[in-house]
């Protein structure tokens, strides 16, 4: 079983031996190594004895990359490791079909495992356990809060959509959390309010009364957070806004939350465009307002330019490159001098890669400018309001955006009736 941490593959092997109703062995990889060469290979041998006289029976190892990796790796080829894995591989080779045993394995880390170990007749079937999707996070979450009080304006569909990328265990860390906020306010009761603090809580780490900003740091998080925000609701392809607050929490001074209406799984070249503008309007906000940029930018700018080397280098969407990708996971990807090796591509290609990206993040820059000087009676409205409320919801920004659009036409038709 193959997937990333926390999405139940451990659960899934219990939920496999209580239906099978045999004997279920399970230890972890790290269980078999020791000190001395040659006690992990003798624990082998004494765990495939004991499964077959108790056959039909189910041996399960958690954790397998401790005692499965790749051979060879190491200047001595002769430790207790190797050796573990070279009696894992006997054992486990050419099984009598009539014995009655099944191996079960998980790891969140396949790309490790030596390939003798995955080859047909040992560990053949490979079984992913994603993560969770919309729909499935919302069951999920009915199963964590078994046991405890919600109050009616919980809604797991809500909660779902607010979660993408948790995984099983997060959305039990979420939960847990929730009822910890409730029981610090005196409440046996969860609401949706604690589940959304739990949620930036787990996010973005605990608010802190002594991370106070100063009057005009305040100010200026109040800029840039509403530059991010009116920008998302400006922009045709973007997420919608749920939340932006300027109360710190962890390491971030202030939070403008998107929430997908429908959880992608293909982004377009416009929605990844957006995304750009999106990140770099808190930037444009402070030129704009301001005079001029802070350092409360640096997340945003290496997020956007991880993004648009990505556009240019994966995902070919560099008209000067054209339809050529250098993926992630190919070769030459992490070389470079430190590495002595060289890139698989030339060196007027980097430069090129340089350029486009470059282009991309300036053009982005350029975009969210333009909105929020189109915009700029929206935008002080919005800073306003945070510098009054310090969080703000998604319809709140609907509404600012409204009153202020209606009011502006309405001094344009004063001024164009006649006298």
């Amino acid at each position: 079983m193959v997937g990333p941490p926390g999405t139940g593959k451990t659960l899934m092997a219990r939920a496999v031996a209580g239906e099978a109703g045999v004997p279920f062995l399970a230890l972890t990889g790290s269980s078999f190594v020791e000190l001395f060469v040659g006690v992990g290979a003798s624990r082998v041998r004494d765990l495939f004895a004991d499964a077959r006289k108790r056959a039909p029976s189910i041996i399960f190892i958690d954790e397998i990359d401790a005692i499965g990796q790749r051979r060879g790796g190491s200047i001595v080829s002769n430790d207790e490791r190797e050796q573990t894995l070279n009696q894992l591989l006997a054992e486990m080779d050419g099984f009598d079909p009539t014995t009655g045993v099944v191996v079960m394995a998980a790891t969140n880390r396949p790309e490790v495992l030596d390939p003798a170990l995955l080859r047909p007749g040992r560990f053949d079937r490979e079984v992913e356990i994603p993560l969770p999707n919309q729909a499935e996070r919302a069951a999920i979450l009915k199963v964590h809060v078994a046991g405890k009080h919600l109050a009616p304006d919980v809604d797991f569909d809500d909660v779902a959509r607010a979660t993408p990328g948790f995984s099983g265990a997060d959305l039990a860390n979420l939960i847990n959390e929730a009822a910890i906020v409730a029981v610090r306010d005196d409440r046996d009761v969860v609401f949706a309010r604690d589940i959304d603090e739990a949620r930036d809580r787990v996010l973005l780490g605990r608010r802190d009364a002594s991370n106070a900003l100063l009057p005009e740091e305040k100010h200026s998080v109040a800029v840039h957070e509403a530059g991010h925000a009116l920008v998302a609701f400006l922009s045709e392809h973007a997420d919608p806004v749920a939340k932006i607050t300027i109360l710190p929490a962890g390491r971030a001074l202030g939070v403008t939350e998107q929430l997908p209406v429908d959880e992608r799984h293909l982004y377009s070249e416009s929605h990844l465009l957006d995304s750009l503008a999106v990140r770099l309007g808190g930037r444009a906000s402070e030129n704009l307002v301001i005079g001029e940029a802070s350092t409360g930018a640096a997340n945003d700018l290496s997020g956007a330019t991880q993004l648009a080397i990505k556009m240019v280098k994966e995902w070919g969407l560099s008209p000067r490159l054209g339809p050529i990708g250098y993926g992630s996971d190919g070769p030459g990807y992490l070389s470079g001098p430190l590495l002595g090796q060289e890139r698989p591509y030339a060196e007027g290609t980097q430069q090129v890669i340089d350029q486009e990206v470059s282009r991309l993040l300036s053009e982005a820059e350029d975009r969210a400018r333009a909105l929020l000087s189109q915009n700029r009676d929206v935008l002080d409205a919005v800073i306003a309001a945070l510098l009054e409320k310090e969080t703000i919801s998604g319809e709140d920004l609907t509404e600012i955006v409204n009153r202020v659009r209606s009011a502006g036409d309405g001094k344009r038709a004063g001024l164009g009736a006649p006298s």
